[in-house]
Order: structure tokens, then C-alpha cells, then sequence
């Protein structure tokens, strides 16, 4: 065979990426790190109809004083997208797989290096975006295993590549087309999340410093709140008294439902009414947002307005994981301010999965210590592998970290303070391997001197060969649903849980068991499993115990007063039909009174209506669905793109137009992003009267396997969670209910609208007082139109600047005035006016 050199880089007609290595090379420190400074860059390339193909060429250029013939290492990297070496390369190369996401390339003894570079033809399953290239790379050498030479990423925004979008760009450029222009509107108008009834009064208020501040009672510590939020913000220092014949601000208390306000501006003060504390919180986000908004110069002047408003749905949650990769404590609370500003009252707290735990629990120190950090280590013993590139150092912010009891208990306070629910999500029985490694780890240690310790909390059993692997690529993140020591382990955690939530002046109420994902095969060669299905006839097989689970777990939760919240399969069971598994609705389950999160609504799945399903039978349901609801998806299927698209695409306006109540009317793209046959949706269950009763509320989600850094984070959360905000809080639309032949006139008035006040109001509110938050700046819309290339944006404040068979646009180059001519390739990127900030490139090819 041939060696792998620079003669893969032959003009071939398959898509080709290039990732390439490059090793600078310095002192080594003995251990578990080393000093190397290496780095790669990608290349790509596209057959002649410039389709992409999952194909990734990994370029290392090696120091000669690292000799890779010598066949004795292995190039770690993290992808889930079942990679193998492309047919140019068989032979030389081999990829092992190890767990999860994480595999390494080998060397066969055939491998044979002539060059200063290597060439590492890898195919993946699938190649639509930058999120699905390989990443984490690092090498280690056999006989130094606990040593390893990690590779940095030398543009992980990938914008040095050109990879023309012609069609995807003209799509953009369509539907910014549609936009009507910018409208002016009346104060009322402009408040986000919308109101349920406001109008203008014709009157004004001013607010100056020493103005007023007068509460009833049960409100004093919302005043206390409104006026330590103006001082961070504004030089408004507000002076409280107890006289209400004083004008000013007052807080009244007023018989109304919870959640509900009444705010009044008028010529002789601001009154904001609510019957319960809760609704006096959100008048006064809604006085806050209009007084940062009308903010200028040491005074406020605020037109009148009143307001009568309250949710339309009770339960308004994100989910937020924290597990995949973790989130410091400061930006959560960073987090939990913004829900509290658009008045979103649920944190769904994904604190564990197979690649994190991040609560310390006293007594279990093992889920922190070991199940709170990733890393490289010989024998995988010190904690868990790497994944989703988080490299091989245990010390990497992204994929080590956890929150103290301290900090947590601080979390839920914070949270209280602005009547935020946080439901901690316990994830149980599958994606739990961080706590089953974490487990094992304890056993280890006790073996030999303690057994009764070491087996207190095992999740696992140890003589268990089952094989099975999860949609993520994990073997072993099952807990086993057989062995009271599992039972002895929730108990615990929901107990340790309790007290904290206890030292935070809040009650636990509801916890989340997950239930998601567990894949076929789990469990069923498990001493232990065999020995409760010999005890317990009525249990067929292991797929039985799914029920004996939850029905224990259920019963924790029960003595303690808390109510069992899970993801939809914990109200199904598996079954087999025609040899096949699949998950059917089990009825008997709801008089539990479980709370479900139904997230799978797949076109194509036979579940686009299972969410209605479920609640016409009487279990009560969160919407989360994946089509509308999931952040983490890409916005667009640009290739520059950051994001998953297993479930779809997902943009502030596809979350803008669910309808809860029916959402088949706005379900009309595929995880594809091409249009489904909506007539196929025809047959499906729609949401009967009684099914409405159960319909809780909605959740939109945000996973983490993506977000690389707190940029990546706020990139794929903002300006999302406002447009979720919005359709969780605001009245059912009128639009929702137009008649066909206008229901698409009236939708886009209703979407215009929105985008203005977003652009207009919301965001320079974040530029001006959080521009630390970097949310997403859309790319531009571009059309060939005859000799022309016409260039548009989503909203007046942006700019458009490009360059043509150039670099990367940069604030430098030329902005777009008006039609261009000239052929090439042209790369563009659209900046915010105002502070400058770049979305991502999108290039057309005008050859």
C-alpha cells in the first residue's frame, strides 16, 4: 500500500474538508499534560454540483521530532456520527470507537509516513454544518498514556472557508422581502412579552431622582427590588414612604389572580395593582422595561399607558443543560434575570447527564469529584472521558465544573427572588452515566475496606453484559432498576435536594425523573434484573422493570409531598410490535397525576401528535416540542451555522408562530428544512376541549452539546427566549384564528410587528445595558437577479458588508448601498449599526 502523504490532496470528485494540522513544538512536562502548541485549520472542498459530502480530511504536519512511524499512538476526537476511515485511506488507518462520542484513529501496520503531513480521510454519517465536524483532537503516544498533545482549533467559526449558499441565501433574501417596513409604533405596542389588553391615556408621568415609592404591605420587598434595580441601572434613586396621598410609584394590593397586574401611568403617578406578590413582580418588569427604555439624562418621562395583563399559560419554563457542558454560576444568574424580565416563572434544571453531574450532594462527593470533570487518563479512572471537544484537560471550563452546595442554594435564592420555580431534573434511568461511573468510582475505593460503602449507592450491576447503545453512542448509561441500592441513591439525592432548598427560604415541589432515550437492550443480561423477573411473574422481560422503576421512584417522591415530573415516555411503556420496539401511551399511568414534557413531534416519526394524544387522555402536558421549541437547533441549514437539525431548524420566527392549540397549522418544514405534505398531518389527533384542560403550559430547551462557550451560548439563546416569552405569556393571537385567506396577511402584520420592537426596543436595551450578552445577528438575504446581486437584511439596524474572492468581511470592507455588479465569489456578513458585532458569513458564488 501506498503511504499517506500530500498525494491525497489530488483533485477528486467527492466534497472534501481539510482539517489541517500543524505541531509547534516546545518543553513536555511529565504526566497528565504537556506543553505543545498545536494547532489545525479545515479546508473544504465540493464536487462540481458543489454538494457536500461527510467527508473530513484531517491534515497533521508533524515535527520531525515526533515520529509517527514508529505506530504507536492514538489521535483522540470527539464525534457521535459513526466515522470511519473514507476508502482512500483504508488500510493505513483505523477508527476504534471508545464510548459516547469519543474515538481514536490508530495506525495498522501498514502505516507508513513519508512527508512532514499526515492526511486522515474520515466519513461520517452526515456533514450539514460546522457543529458536525470532528473536534476535540488530541494525541497520545502507548508507552506515555497518561501524557497527551491536544490540537487547538486555529477558527472554530470555520468563516475562512467558502462554501456558496446560492438557494439558502435567495430563501433568506425571499423572506426578509416579506417584511413589511418598520413600523412607528405607539408605546402600548412595544412591550414585550405582550400584554393581554393596553392602551395609551394621552397622559405622563416624570420620574427624577428622590422620586417616590409607596407599597402596601405584602409588597415591600418588591419595592426594595425596583429600587435596587434602578440604581444598578439608572441614577433614579427612589425614596420610600409610607404616606399613599404622596404622588410617585405606589404598589397596591388589589384582589386579582396570581400571576395577574393592573399598571396605571397618569398625570398624578404610576400605580401598579396585584392581588398576589408574584403579579406585582411582573407590573413592576414591565414599569422597569418602559423606565430603561425611556431613560435619559438623570429623568424618565413616561407617556400614560394602562395595562391589565396575566399569563396565558401557568407554566413558562426553560430548560436549561448544564450537564453537557457546564455553565458558570455568574451567567446562570445572568440567565435567571432575563426570565425574570420576560417573565418566564420555570427553570428546568438539567444538572446531570452521561457526561456530567454539577450539584455537589453532601455524602456522595464521588458525583463531583469524579462525575464533575472530564479528562484524559490512562485507565478512565480519575473521571469521565472527553466529549463534545472538550478535550483532554480535567481543568477545561467547558466540560468540568459544578456548583458547591453554596452555590446552588445561592442559585435557588436568586431564583425565589424573582419567582422563579427551578425543577432540578434527577436523570434517571438512562443518560445517567455520570452518576453510574461516579457510583463505580465509590465502589472502588470502599472494595477492599468497606463493602457496605461500597455497594450503599451502586447504580450498576457490576456482572451485567448487556449491549446496547444509546442514539449518543454510550454502552453503560443505564442505572439498573433491580438493585435497592439504587433506590437508597434517589432517596438520598431528593433528600439532599429538600434541605437545600429548605436553606433557600423555597419548598421542592416537583422534581424530574427524566425517562428519556433508554434504548432497546438495556438491562436484559443483568444478574440482577433475571433474579426480580424470577421473584415477580407478572414481568415478562426487562422491559417490564420500566414501570417497577417509576412506580418505586414515584413513591420516594410521594412520601415527601413531591409531585413526579418527567419527559413523555415516563407516561408510555415500551412494547414489541412485528419484532420491532416501540413506545405506546399506557392510560393506567395517569392517575399518577405525572407532569409531562412531550418533545417528539417529528415529522415522519408517527408522533407529531402524540403531545395531543397524551393530553386528550388525561395526562397533563408541557409542550416542548422539538420542531418549535428546541434552542439548541440551528437557526438556519446554513452550513455556517452553529447548532443540532435532527428535529429541524429553529429561528425566533418559527417559535413566533406556534400554536399551541394547533400546531399542525405552522408545522410546515422537516428536519430537512423542506416543506412537508400537510395533508399527511390531516389523520392526526387535534387537541379535544377536555384535552385542552391539560395542557400546562409550554417549554422551550436549550442542550448543551454545542455550546462551546458562553458566546456560542447567548448566540443560539437570544434573541429565541424572547420570542418564546411571547407565546408562552401573551394572549392566543388574534391572527391564530383567521380565516385561511387571510391568515397569512394577518400573521406576517403580527410577525413585523414583533421583529420591530425587537429590533427597535429589545435589543439596544441589551446593547445598552447587558452588551455583554452576545445574541445572534442573522446573515443577510442575497439574490441573483439577472446581472445584479441584490443584498437585504432582517431589520433597519443592520448593514450589510462583503467582500468578492477576498477574505472574511470584516466592519473594514465595503458596505452594501444599493445592487452589485461584478462577477465572483462574494462573502458576506451583516453588522449591527450600533456596536459593530457580525452575524455569520453566508457567500453566494456570481461565477
Amino acid at each position: 500500500m501506498r503511504p499517506l502523504s500530500f498525494a491525497f490532496h489530488m483533485k477528486m470528485n467527492i466534497p472534501v474538508i481539510g482539517l489541517v494540522f500543524g505541531y509547534f513544538l516546545s518543553a513536555c512536562i511529565a504526566g497528565r499534560q504537556s506543553q505543545h502548541d498545536l494547532t489545525y485549520n479545515v479546508e473544504i472542498h465540493t464536487d462540481a454540483d458543489r454538494q457536500l459530502e461527510p467527508v473530513c480530511y484531517i491534515n497533521l504536519r508533524v515535527s520531525p521530532s515526533l515520529d509517527l512511524n514508529r505506530k504507536n499512538w492514538k489521535l483522540y476526537f470527539n464525534s457521535y456520527k459513526n466515522p470511519q476511515i473514507d476508502s482512500v485511506g483504508a488500510g493505513q488507518l483505523t477508527v476504534i470507537p471508545v464510548n459516547g462520542d469519543l474515538n481514536y484513529i490508530a495506525p495498522t501496520a501498514d502505516f507508513h509516513m513519508e512527508a512532514d503531513r499526515l492526511v486522515i480521510p474520515i466519513r461520517q454519517a452526515r456533514l450539514r454544518n460546522i457543529s458536525d465536524f470532528p473536534t476535540g483532537f488530541y494525541l497520545v503516544y502507548d508507552d506515555q498514556p497518561d501524557q497527551y498533545y491536544p490540537f487547538t482549533n486555529e477558527n472554530p467559526q470555520y468563516d475562512h472557508l467558502v462554501f456558496p449558499e446560492n438557494v439558502l441565501a435567495q430563501e433568506i433574501y425571499e423572506r426578509n422581502e416579506r417584511l413589511i417596513p418598520e413600523q412607528t409604533l405607539d408605546l402600548g405596542s412595544q412591550l414585550l412579552p405582550s400584554p393581554k389588553a393596553v392602551k395609551s391615556n394621552g397622559q405622563s408621568y416624570t420620574l427624577t431622582n428622590g422620586s417616590l415609592i409607596i407599597a402596601d404591605n405584602p409588597f415591600a420587598g418588591q419595592a426594595t427590588y425596583l429600587t435596587d434595580e434602578l440604581k444598578k441601572y439608572t441614577q433614579l434613586g427612589l425614596r420610600t414612604v409610607n404616606d399613599p396621598t404622596k404622588a410617585g410609584i405606589k404598589l397596591k394590593y388589589w384582589n386579582l389572580e396570581e400571576e395577574a397586574y393592573q399598571l396605571r401611568i397618569g398625570n398624578t403617578g404610576i400605580e401598579i395593582s396585584a392581588g398576589t406578590a408574584s403579579g406585582m413582580f411582573y407590573g413592576i418588569q414591565t414599569l422597569k422595561r418602559l423606565i430603561l427604555d425611556q431613560y435619559r439624562d438623570g429623568k424618565c418621562i413616561l407617556p400614560g399607558l394602562e395595562v391589565d395583563d396575566r399569563p396565558r399559560f401557568g407554566h413558562r419554563s426553560l430548560m436549561l443543560d448544564v450537564a453537557r457542558n457546564f455553565l458558570p454560576k455568574e451567567k446562570l444568574l445572568q440567565v435567571l434575570d432575563r426570565m425574570a424580565a420576560y417573565k418566564i416563572n420555570i427553570l428546568h434544571f438539567h444538572f446531570n447527564d452521561d457526561e456530567g453531574w454539577r450539584i455537589a450532594i453532601p455524602g456522595l462527593p464521588e458525583l463531583t469529584s469524579f462525575g464533575g470533570y472530564r479528562g484524559h487518563t490512562a485507565d478512565g479512572a480519575g473521571y469521565l472521558p472527553p466529549s463534545h471537544g472538550s478535550g483532554p484537560d480535567s481543568a477545561s471550563a467547558r466540560g468540568s465544573g459544578f456548583y458547591s452546595r453554596k452555590d446552588f442554594v445561592d442559585i435557588l435564592t436568586y431564583a425565589k427572588d424573582r419567582f422563579i420555580t427551578v425543577i432540578p431534573e434527577l436523570e434517571t434511568p438512562g443518560h445517567a452515566r455520570a452518576a453510574i461511573k461516579s457510583m463505580e468510582h465509590r465502589y472502588r475505593t470502599y472494595a477492599h475496606t468497606d463493602s457496605n460503602k461500597a455497594t450503599e449507592y451502586l447504580l450498576s450491576d457490576l456482572r451485567d453484559s448487556s449491549e446496547y447503545r444509546t442514539v449518543q453512542g454510550w454502552r453503560d448509561d443505564a442505572i439498573n432498576p433491580a438493585m435497592e441500592s439504587t433506590y437508597r441513591f434517589v432517596e438520598k439525592v431528593i433528600t439532599e435536594l429538600a434541605l437545600m432548598y429548605q436553606d433557600a427560604g423555597a419548598e421542592l415541589k416537583t422534581v424530574h425523573m427524566g425517562g428519556d432515550e433508554v434504548p432497546a437492550g438495556v438491562w436484559e443480561q443483568s444478574a440482577a434484573v433475571q433474579h426480580l423477573l424470577s421473584e415477580h411473574p407478572s414481568f415478562k422481560t426487562a422491559d417490564d422493570l420500566w414501570e417497577y422503576f417509576y412506580s418505586r421512584v414515584g413513591g420516594i417522591l410521594a412520601k415527601k409531598d413531591i409531585r413526579m415530573h418527567g419527559w413523555e415516555e415516563i407516561g408510555m411503556r415500551r412494547v414489541d410490535v412485528n419484532g420491532r420496539k416501540k413506545m405506546e401511551i399506557v392510560p393506567e399511568i395517569r392517575k399518577n397525576r405525572y407532569l409531562l414534557d412531550v418533545w417528539n413531534n417529528v415529522y415522519g416519526t408517527g408522533a407529531e401528535d402524540l403531545a395531543y394524544r397524551l393530553a386528550n387522555q388525561g395526562f397533563d402536558v408541557v409542550l416542548s416540542n422539538v420542531t418549535h421549541m428546541y434552542l439548541d437547533l440551528a437557526s438556519t441549514r446554513s452550513f455556517y451555522e452553529p447548532g443540532m437539525y435532527w428535529g429541524g431548524y429553529v429561528n425566533p420566527e418559527k417559535i413566533f408562530s406556534f400554536l399551541p392549540e394547533n400546531y399542525y397549522r405552522t408545522f410546515l418544514r422537516d428536519d430537512l428544512d423542506q416543506p412537508i405534505d400537510t395533508a399527511s398531518l390531516r389523520n392526526k389527533a387535534r387537541l379535544t376541549a377536555e384535552g385542552k384542560k391539560h395542557i400546562q403550559g409550554l417549554q422551550c430547551a436549550l442542550w448543551s452539546e454545542t455550546l462551546i462557550n458562553e458566546d456560542n451560548f447567548d448566540y443560539m439563546l437570544y434573541p429565541k427566549l424572547i420570542a418564546f416569552a411571547e407565546r408562552a405569556w401573551a394572549p392566543q393571537p388574534s391572527w391564530t384564528t383567521a380565516s385561511n385567506e387571510t391568515f397569512d396577511t394577518r400573521y406576517m402584520e403580527a410577525w413585523q410587528r414583533f421583529n420591530t420592537v425587537l429590533w427597535n426596543n429589545d435589543l439596544p436595551r441589551f446593547d445598552r445595558y447587558w452588551a455583554e450578552i452576545h445574541y445572534r445577528i442573522p446573515a443577510p438575504g442575497v439574490k441573483i437577479a439577472g446581472n445584479q446581486v441584490l443584498v437585504n437584511t432582517e431589520s433597519e439596524a443592520l448593514t450589510v458588508r462583503y467582500t468578492v474572492d477576498g477574505g472574511i468581511p470584516s466592519v473594514t470592507d465595503a458596505e452594501v448601498n444599493g445592487p452589485l455588479k461584478g462577477k465572483g465569489i462574494y462573502r458576506f456578513k451583516a453588522f449591527h449599526k450600533k456596536t459593530g458585532r457580525a452575524s455569520r458569513m453566508i457567500v453566494i458564488n456570481n461565477s
